[in-house]
C-alpha cells in the first residue's frame, strides 16, 4: 500500500491549485471531493471537513455523492492520523439508517 504524506504549499499556490480544479471539474460532487482531498493532503483537515459536511446539503444523497463523502471523510482520518478508527459523518450515518 502506498503511504500517503502531507504536502507543505503556500497559501497563494492552494488557492490557485483549487481554482485549476474547479476550472478543470466544474461545479460537480467529484470537484468538491478532490478539492478537499487537496486540502487534506495539505493538512488543512478543518476546511476538509467542512467541504465534506456539506457535500450531501449541496448534491443530495445520492448513492455516488455519499460513497465520495465516505470517501473523504476515510482520507481526512488516514491523513490526519493513520492510527484511527474511521468516522462517520452524523449525515452519512443518518442516511445509512433511512435507506
Amino acid at each position: 500500500m502506498q503511504r500517503e504524506q502531507r504536502v507543505e504549499i503556500s497559501q497563494a499556490g492552494l488557492e490557485l491549485a483549487i481554482q485549476e480544479i474547479k476550472d478543470d471539474m466544474f461545479d460537480t460532487p467529484a470537484c468538491d471531493y478532490t478539492v478537499a482531498k487537496l486540502l487534506s493532503h495539505c493538512g488543512r483537515f478543518d476546511d476538509a471537513e467542512q467541504l465534506i459536511d456539506t457535500m450531501l446539503l449541496h448534491w443530495g444523497a445520492s448513492p455516488d455523492v455519499v460513497a465520495l463523502v465516505k470517501k473523504g471523510y476515510a482520507n481526512i482520518d488516514a491523513l490526519n492520523d493513520p492510527t484511527a478508527m474511521p468516522r462517520r459523518s452524523t449525515a452519512v450515518s443518518a442516511n445509512a439508517a433511512s435507506a
